[in-house]
């Protein structure tokens, strides 16, 4: 029976309900927090409700209608909602929002509210890269055991724990959590999400010694941490590590994740026989292509010989696209890697390949790929996707962007544009310059106001006859500015963004900028931000393995530092990785040379970069994955 009634009671908690259950269907988590849970009804005591994954350009407006509930709840209901609504905006990436929502609060907190409050605190302290503080104030803060926040304290202290550096501690965070989760299926997340976060901890540096600790079972996970290849695909894993691992670890909880941790050379092999490598290496591209091969063909050296699947070398730069696809056919190719030029990939799509393709380029915007294609490049445009995000979680939202002339300045700064836009940013002054010239004092000045100074004094010395010492000032609301180029551009344009009085506003350019290979000159490029290859950066994990390996075999030759080598590296992981997981898209993750790479549903790799800050010696710096609120970075 429908009551033709409410009171205002059930009339408020029928509203919490919908507002909640509404934000839950749209918010979701990401990779460096925890997800924001939403109580259908947010009074003391409740229990979290599960958050469902949602498009990052939902969340701002379910985190302000939150907002906007809290300011239309009952007081005894304030708090909580306001509360949900902080974290609400942390998983948007809008720390300056969370905190203002914080600071809003002024209603007596009960205990569980206050300990949710001081979780909060922690993990915005770790979105603004201060880790060191946000562990200080974590553990601060009594285990709430029985407490309906305790499961999101277990989770923010595991993460802050690893990015502080103490592995010790956010392994025994994750025990503590495992122990509230009634489910299977939830213990096995949580594992999932350790193990990867031990990696990316591994990855930034840390030290994950099972010495450390006496409890072998948190042993066994630094240890796990420690040898854990790149999951699905990983040519670099060893059934020895495994088999010598869960000798030591019986019946470890980890034991479930053993296989995808480290999986056998053969079973990541088995499902290929004959590779089909498509490159243009006759003509204009042919350098670029012989690099990309060489990075291909040292990926495939590392494979056991007696499972390497055989690599047919196919010469587009001789051969038609289609006669090179056709070719491929008839000599029992089960996987096609390239082509490589945006126009061979489109030629390739139109071709529909009967057999599974990893192209080495992206199809035109617009153009849909057919069965069986997947999609792997170096955007620059998805470079500068990453750059704004990354200024947004750093609270840095007003700026201005410089960008070479032509179709490639004009791609990057869209793809800029429209991410920072959607995320409340706003470019607040943009200019071009010609790359192929050398003094870029006009635009840089006209973008950063200092001609208006200049022209301030030419008419004060007009007006009083005298010349005078004056130092011209930039704008003062510039949080920073976007510098994408080529790398000749890049060490002639940071100089003189400087000179130009750019101040303390961080500079940031896409990975072009940086070219390995120019040694000294570099140090131009002074305190440049990139999101970077792990390639290229200094005590990246893996990749600095890797690195060193190639170099004690390149001799004199130097080809192997450029960004390509990593990519042809990558694409043979990817390969097998694609191969061995049937192409099923969730299970495709490779810890690779150029990043962090995953494969969308839509067939496109999203590569995930790491960070760095090029030093006044010219060498990129490693950055922490989560940026810093303060100008400077």
């Amino acid at each position: 029976m429908v009551p033709l009634m409410q009171t205002p009671s059930s009339r408020s908690t029928s509203r919490l309900a919908l507002t909640s259950a509404l934000t839950v269907a749209v918010l979701g988590g990401c990779a460096s927090f925890p997800p924001a849970t939403f109580p259908a009804n947010p009074t003391p005591g409740a229990a979290p409700a599960a958050a469902v994954p949602a498009p990052a350009a939902q969340r701002p407006g379910a985190a302000a209608a939150l907002e906007n509930s809290a300011r239309a709840a009952p007081p005894a209901e304030q708090a909580a909602l306001q509360l949900q609504a902080a974290r609400a905006w942390l998983q948007a990436g809008r720390t300056g929002e969370a905190r203002r929502v914080l600071g809003g609060i002024t209603r007596p907190l009960t205990p569980a509210e206050q300990i949710d409050r001081q979780v909060l605190e922690a993990d915005l302290d770790m979105a603004g890269g201060q880790s060191q503080r946000a562990w200080q104030k974590i553990s601060a803060i009594p285990e709430p055991a029985g407490t309906p926040v305790a499961a999101q304290y277990y989770d923010s202290r595991m993460r802050i724990a690893l990015a502080a550096g103490r592995p010790v501690e956010g392994v025994r965070a994750e025990i503590s959590a495992e122990r509230l989760a009634t489910e299977d299926a939830q213990r096995s997340q949580l594992r999932r999400e350790l193990l990867s976060q031990l990696r990316q901890a591994r990855e930034r540096g840390v030290k994950l010694e099972p010495e450390a600790s006496q409890d072998p079972v948190v042993r066994g996970w630094l240890d796990l941490g420690a040898i854990a290849g790149n999951g699905t695909g990983s040519s670099i894993s060893s059934t020895a590590d495994a088999a010598r691992w869960r000798a030591l670890y019986p019946a470890h909880p980890a034991d479930e994740l053993l296989a995808a941790a480290l999986p056998a050379p053969l079973a990541t092999t088995s499902r290929l026989r004959k590779v089909a490598l498509l490159l243009p290496l006759t003509g204009a591209a042919g350098g670029y292509a012989a690099t990309i091969r060489s990075g291909f063909d040292y990926a495939w050296q590392q494979l056991p010989a007696d499972s390497r699947p055989q690599v047919q070398l196919y010469d587009t730069g001789t051969l038609t696209v289609a006669d090179a696809l056709h070719q491929a056919g008839a000599d029992g190719s089960d996987f096609i890697v390239g082509p490589l030029t945006r126009q061979e990939v489109e030629l390739a799509a139109a071709a529909a390949p009967a057999v599974p393709m990893l192209a080495l380029n992206f199809l035109s915007p617009g153009q849909a790929a057919p069965a069986g294609m997947d999609q792997f490049a170096l955007s620059p445009e998805d470079e500068a996707r990453e750059i704004a995000r990354r200024m947004l979680a750093a609270g840095q939202k007003r700026g201005v962007a410089l960008v070479p002339t032509g179709d490639w300045g004009t791609r990057v700064l869209t793809a800029f544009t429209q991410e920072l836009l959607a995320g409340g940013g706003t470019v607040l002054a943009q200019a071009t310059y010609d790359p192929a010239g050398h003094d870029f004092g006009a635009p840089i000045r006209a973008l950063l106001g200092t001609d208006q100074s200049l022209a301030r004094r030419q008419r004060l010395q007009n007006v009083l006859g005298q010349r005078f010492e004056f130092e011209p000032r930039a704008r003062a609301d510039v949080e920073f500015v976007f510098a994408p180029g080529q790398a000749a551009s890049a060490r002639l344009l940071r100089p003189q963004l400087r000179f130009q009085y750019a101040g303390n506003a961080p500079v940031y350019a896409t990975s072009d900028a940086y070219a390995a290979e120019a040694g000294v000159a570099n140090q131009d490029l002074d305190g440049l931000i990139i999101p970077a290859m792990p390639w290229i950066v200094p005590n990246s994990g893996a990749a600095t393995a890797v690195r060193t390996a190639v170099q004690n075999q390149a001799g004199d030759s130097t080809a192997w530092q450029s960004g390509l080598y990593a990519f042809g590296y990558d694409a043979c992981q990817l390969a097998l990785a694609i191969a061995a997981a049937g192409r099923n898209a969730p299970q495709v993750h490779v810890a690779g040379l150029t990043g962090s790479l995953s494969l969308g549903v839509d067939g496109r790799v999203r590569r995930e970069p790491a960070w760095a800050r090029i030093s006044r010696g010219g060498e990129p710096q490693l950055l922490e994955a989560v940026p810093t609120t303060n100008g400077g970075e």
